[in-house]
C-alpha cells in the first residue's frame, strides 16, 4: 500500500490525523474507527504522512506551495478530476 493509498483510506474511514509541531508523534480522531490493518499501514508510512502533514500546514499558514504534489491537488481542485482525466485521455 503507498502512501497515497494509506491517506485515501484514512479518509474513507472517517479518520482524521494530526501531527505534534515539535515530536514526530500522530494523534487519530476517532480512535476506534481505525482498523490494524490501517494502523500498520500508518505506521509503516509515518514519516511520509508527517512530512505530507506538515507540508499542508505550512501551506495552509503562509500561503506559499511547499511541494509538487500541492500543485496537483490545487490544479485538480481548480479544473476538477473529472476534466483533468479527461483532458490527458485526449492528448491535452
Amino acid at each position: 500500500m503507498s502512501v497515497g493509498d494509506v491517506l485515501y483510506a484514512i479518509s474513507e474511514a472517517g479518520v482524521t490525523l494530526s501531527v505534534s509541531k515539535t515530536e514526530d508523534t500522530l494523534k487519530v480522531y476517532p480512535a476506534e474507527s481505525i482498523t490494524p490493518e490501517l494502523a500498520a499501514a500508518i505506521k509503516e508510512h509515518k514519516p511520509e504522512i508527517i512530512r505530507i502533514l506538515r507540508e499542508d500546514e505550512e501551506m495552509r499558514r503562509t500561503g506559499i506551495i511547499q511541494s509538487e504534489r500541492q500543485v496537483f491537488d490545487l490544479a485538480r481542485e481548480h479544473f476538477g478530476l473529472d476534466q483533468m482525466a479527461g483532458a490527458a485521455a485526449n492528448g491535452g
